[in-house]
């Protein structure tokens, strides 16, 4: 009997990484207008942003539907294997939900459902741990336990370019986002208990990033785990934000790179970085 992890696409798994770690993905899809793409099949994160900046129309993410589960649920069923499903925050996707519809009909409990209460890097972080964990021979209620306890240390702290694509979903009203971006006031979110929240704003760049630097102090990282760097659209901005992590003695033991995709990316929009990673344990 096997275990298997499932995500879906807001994990933001490169292809290589699918690969590597052997998960199975289930894709979310993703509107601009008329047009649907299969977000990581037939739209690329360098796609999404360049039709994110060309698009009148504001992006919108669907949830995989009960069935697409439901066929990689009967698969794990008929093997007799095990699978532990790890969908993005149920406060931010219906994923969450979706799955839970298709383990009903599938009416196999060899299912394991976590809602990870996180997105992106968070839900990468989780299935990467929950990769390794089966791979030395865990088994999927095993996986679960850990990732209950782990799944509350998880931090996602970033700083974006602007308050417009929060505007767009609805998280600022339209005098908020307008004075901000008069006075170019720069907003830091976190994802707290499954939601994205702004939690700091600053006027300019400058101050914005040394207040990102303040909650990454304050929360310090576990480097037990590999932490990860979060760009948007332009990788650069991770260049420039490494060295000021070292200057600060902050930077994680080991630090990889991850590109946010449509689901966290059409609330926050280009021009974000910052660092997901696990924090230390109380």
């Amino acid at each position: 009997m096997s275990v298997r992890i499932i995500t879906d696409s807001s994990a933001d798994l490169t292809p290589t990484e699918i690969r590597t770690l052997n998960v199975e993905v289930v894709p979310m899809t993703v509107r601009f207008g008329d047009r649907a793409y299969l977000d990581g099949v037939d739209l690329s994160k360098a796609e999404f942003y360049r039709l994110l900046a060309e698009n009148k129309d504001d992006p919108a993410t669907a949830q995989p539907s009960p069935e697409d589960f439901l066929t990689r649920f009967r698969a794990v069923k008929a093997a007799g294997d095990q699978a532990v499903v790890l969908p993005v925050s149920g406060k931010l996707s219906g994923t969450l939900q979706s799955a839970a519809i298709a383990k009903e009909l599938c009416e196999y409990e060899g299912i394991h459902i976590v809602d990870t209460l996180s997105a992106s890097a968070g839900v990468h972080l989780l299935s990467g741990h929950a990769c390794a964990l089966r791979d030395r021979g865990a088994t999927a209620g095993e996986i679960v336990a850990v990732l209950e306890e782990l799944k509350p240390r998880v931090r996602i702290f970033a700083l974006i370019d602007t308050l417009e694509y929060l505007r767009r979903g609805g998280r600022l009203s339209n005098l908020q986002a307008g004075i901000g971006t008069v006075t170019k006031l720069k907003p830091v979110i976190s994802v707290r208990e499954g939601a994205v929240m702004v939690v700091g704003k600053a006027f300019g760049a400058a101050a914005a990033m040394k207040q990102l630097l303040k909650f990454l102090s304050q929360h310090p990282v576990d480097n037990s785990f590999p932490a990860y760097a979060l760009y948007s659209d332009d990788e650069s901005r991770v260049d420039d934000f490494i060295p000021r992590l070292t200057e600060l003695d902050l930077l994680p033991k080991e630090v990889r790179r991850c590109s946010i995709g449509p689901t966290i990316g059409a609330h926050i929009g280009p021009g974000a970085v910052g660092m997901a990673y696990i924090e230390t344990a109380p």
